[in-house]
């Protein structure tokens, strides 16, 4: 009878062994309670990439485990000592993995106009642009070389009694045997104010004009710049979590087209022009 305890003991023994949830296969990890192939996969990709379990409780992290499931099992379980290279060729491994994720997320979007290129053509649109702001400059200090130019004329006629009247007419003419003589001229004169070469008036108005400008200018960079990534935030949110119903689908797309006729209405139509 003694020999018939320890027979079942030896034979048993692999059964009550604990599943190491660091280190167990697939097949392994299945025969735990309650977990089918599809949450075991979840623990190694788990592990894989993102950390190795520390402890039990870790399984919360883990999609799909709850706490009922976690106490089931915990007497099944043990965590066992990673080495630190073992941990760091995962961490490469996960830091690879993810970097490829997002590069091919990412590169669903090559087809569009960079933030850049959407800048500069709604500034090119909105007329605000660091050349317009130079020919303000320029043609401001270039108005101090013009002068100031003031032109008059006089003509008179003088009869034979000396009596002097300006009228708007010249040449000689006789009137009833009367000799009359026309005297005219024209003056002109031209004045710089060579003060204004140094600083003109309208610099400061200039000045003035260009600070309101740059204002608008940042107020609209930093508008589309927001509006561009939150498309953007949108889309890739499309890509990850799409929307189980067409309703959802439907108004998560439409809110992508609000947004894109957005970015339209402020590039006179670049954006949508120049998806390739």
């Amino acid at each position: 009878m003694k020999f018939f305890f320890i027979l079942l003991a030896i034979l048993t023994l692999p059964l009550m062994a604990k599943v190491d949830l660091n280190t167990a296969s697939k097949s392994e990890l299945t025969t735990l309670s309650g977990i089918g192939a599809a949450k075991a996969q979840k623990i190694i990709n788990f592990r894989e990439f993102e950390h190795p379990f520390n402890s039990v409780d870790d399984l919360l992290k883990v999609s799909g485990f709850s706490e009922a499931l976690v106490e089931k099992i915990r007497d099944e379980v043990t965590i066992g000592v990673v080495s630190k290279s073992a941990t760091s060729r995962k961490a490469k491994r996960r830091k690879s993995a993810n970097a490829d994720k997002i590069d091919s997320i990412m590169s669903k979007f090559d087809n569009e106009p960079k933030i850049e290129e959407v800048q500069k053509e709604a500034l090119k649109y909105a007329h605000i642009n660091n050349g317009r702001f130079e020919s303000w400059i320029s043609r401001a200090k270039n108005q101090a070389w013009l002068p100031k130019v003031y032109v008059k004329g006089q003509v008179r006629r003088k009869d034979k009694n000396d009596y002097a009247k300006d009228v708007f007419s010249t040449g000689t003419f006789t009137d009833q045997g009367v000799t009359v003589e026309d005297q005219s001229y024209i003056e002109a004169k031209a004045e710089f104010d060579l003060r204004e070469l140094v600083f003109h008036p309208d610099e400061l108005r200039v000045n003035k004009e260009i600070l309101t400008s740059v204002k608008d200018r940042k107020k609209l960079l930093e508008y589309i710049t927001k509006l561009y990534f939150n498309r953007r935030k949108n889309q890739i949110n499309l890509v990850l979590n799409p929307p189980r119903s067409s309703k959802g689908l439907l108004n998560a797309k439409m809110k992508i087209m609000q947004q894109t006729s957005i970015i339209d209405a402020l590039t006179n139509g670049y954006f949508s022009k120049n998806i390739k």
